[in-house]
């Protein structure tokens, strides 16, 4: 079964771990065109903590879809809600997923991608998280305008930050944000991002 959640795309029924897609648009495509050309663009989604690359696709027509293999299970670390948040029926261990990259490996030239509403000043913002369990998060952090109402799976979820008038909510994600280049292009790619391009091969 495929539950498409716009260019979101979680593969596997159920609450199980599953495996997963991310596929996006990158809105400013033409600054890609323009620093790489059209042939043989990749997207990355890069593991910085332990120097891999976990999937890739090829860019088209500023589309692409990675999969996340099923057996890819990343180090986790307890996610520490806030005072005045709770996670039911308990905490989870979460790994935020780190960058994606577009890259051309003939002009060894990278730069990395993000997704939001808007390429420079976003108010709503998504990140991938895996998480080692189903739990529910909710609450109002102690002092401070930061709200959650945030459903993560086991596995993979989509989750958003909102900003607004000082506020900001963490809840699972809505469909359709699109993704755009973050800054300048790295020219040197292969050594600036080294512990990356070492250890995987970019033949797809």
């Amino acid at each position: 079964m495929v539950r498409s959640l716009g260019l979101l795309a979680l593969l596997g029924a159920g609450g199980g771990a599953g495996a997963v897609a991310i596929e996006g648009q990158i809105r400013n495509v033409a600054q890609v065109k323009a620093q790489l050309g059209e042939q043989d663009v990749r997207v990355l989604l890069a593991n910085f903590t332990e120097g891999r690359i976990v999937g890739l696709s090829t860019l088209r027509g500023g589309l692409f879809s990675i999969d996340i293999p099923a057996s890819f299970r990343p180090a986790t670390a307890p996610m520490n809600v806030c005072s005045g948040v709770t996670a039911r029926p308990s905490e989870p261990r979460t790994y935020i997923a780190e960058s994606l990259l577009v890259y051309q490996a003939g002009k060894n030239s990278a730069a990395l991608l993000f997704q939001a509403d808007h390429p420079t000043e976003p108010t709503r913002r998504t990140q991938w998280v895996y998480s080692d369990r189903a739990s529910t998060i909710q609450g109002r952090c102690t002092g401070l305008n930061s709200y959650y109402d945030l459903k993560l799976r086991r596995g993979w979820t989509a989750v958003m930050t909102t900003s607004e008038s000082g506020a900001f909510r963490v809840t699972n994600a809505t469909p359709g944000l699109p993704y755009w280049v973050q800054g300048a292009f790295t020219p040197n790619a292969r050594a600036v991002y080294g512990s990356l391009f070492g250890r995987e091969s970019l033949s797809r």
